[in-house]
């Protein structure tokens, strides 16, 4: 009988302790006269080329950023070719120039380009999702992204729609201009194209041979859009009001007030701009990715909306003040603020959870390969 007992009840016996979780944060070791040095080489040398250099300019920046970027003192890198963004590049010129003069020529050619545009453009969105993660590594191992081609579709082919739908109308029945509000309903439901980009951007990732798993519901996106949505109609009405009064106190200079009053609601427009752009971006944020997690391993963004707010704020005034020479450092404190309220939990240690993680191989490994060829910028 003693044989069958078991020995984890007898005294003195220590059983071994489950592994904890680790909490990770990621830090950024460049700083923003660096990069200042790099920028003023890339602004240069892509003027002197007339844009040619830009894509060589992007992976410069990628690369910057990825390999100053370390999380449990290893650093991430960019392997990006530059040809395949110049070529992106080169086709989103060509895409956009056909949709500004496809209707220029004939409605039935500008109908052409536009569902021309619909087709393309989610296959497009998802290949420059597997470029830029098929071409960033850590530890040796590569990201990636697995999202299908239906699902792509699923994902942008509503949002673009809504989006094309009245400059085309407006295009075919430019006598009746007030058939381009018939597609306002649908922006009812961009908060759910939203979600469902995120959910596509999010449940597909990959990290070697493992998948990322998201936990959103999409109704959640309609609160940040409410919010955001009465911040703009304050907006809107303390600038009409701000500019009434303005412009009565300006009295019976007539031309003066109503100067005055559209520079003073443009200005409050902006500044309103200022506040619920990084408010998006931040509530966004932060539910994606803190629903992200791949097996062993969860990420955690707790950007908080008011520093951020200030952040883009005094970075927007200096790089007008500077007529844009602070903008290198402005994109360096952003990424530096969202990095440093980024963390990574994992159970065990990074090094063993990597260790474990196999590289893509076979058929994974060839399906990545075609998101290598193409990087629109978008």
């Amino acid at each position: 009988m003693h044989l069958l007992t078991d020995p984890r009840a007898e005294p003195g016996f220590d059983a071994p302790a489950a592994a904890q979780p680790r909490r990770l944060t990621l830090a950024f070791t460049g700083d923003g006269r660096e990069y200042f040095r790099i920028w003023v080489v890339n602004l240069l040398l892509t003027l002197a080329t007339f844009g040619i250099y830009s894509a060589w300019a992007k992976v410069r920046r990628l690369q910057y950023f990825d390999r100053n970027t370390l999380l449990a003192g290893a650093s991430f890198d960019f392997h990006g070719n530059p040809r395949a963004v110049l070529v992106g590049r080169l086709l989103s010129v060509v895409l956009l120039v056909a949709y500004h003069y496809a209707f220029g020529f004939s409605s039935t050619f500008g109908m052409a380009v536009i569902v021309g545009l619909l087709l393309a453009f989610p296959w497009l969105m998802r290949g420059a999702l597997r470029f830029r993660l098929g071409n960033t590594s850590y530890r040796g191992l590569r990201l990636g992204f697995d999202g299908s081609v239906p699902a792509a579709y699923l994902a942008w082919l509503p949002p673009a729609f809504t989006f094309l739908m009245p400059g085309v109308l407006l295009a075919l029945y430019p006598e009746k201009p007030y058939l381009a509000a018939l597609p306002v309903p649908l922006y009812l439901l961009w908060p759910l194209m939203h979600a469902r980009i995120r959910r596509f951007q999010h449940a597909h990732l990959l990290f070697g041979d493992q998948h990322s798993h998201y936990t959103v519901k999409s109704r959640r996106f309609y609160r940040f859009y409410l919010v955001a949505g009465g911040l703009s109609l304050a907006a809107m009405i303390g600038a009409g009001v701000l500019a009434g009064v303005v412009g009565a106190a300006a009295g019976s200079k007539a031309g003066v007030a109503v100067a005055i009053g559209v520079f003073v609601g443009l200005l409050m427009v902006y500044l309103a701009y200022l506040l619920i752009g990084p408010y998006m971006v931040v509530r966004v944020s932060n539910l994606a990715w803190s629903n992200t997690s791949f097996p062993g391993l969860r990420i955690h963004s707790t950007l908080p909306a008011r520093a951020f707010m200030k952040l883009q704020t005094k970075n927007a005034l200096l790089t007008i003040l500077t007529l844009g020479l602070y903008r290198p450092f402005a994109v360096v404190s952003v990424y530096r603020f969202r990095l440093a309220h980024l963390a990574i939990e994992v159970d065990g240690d990074i090094e063993a959870t990597a260790a474990h993680v196999a590289t893509r191989g076979g058929a994974a490994g060839d399906s990545i390969a075609d998101g290598f060829g193409i990087d629109l910028s978008w």
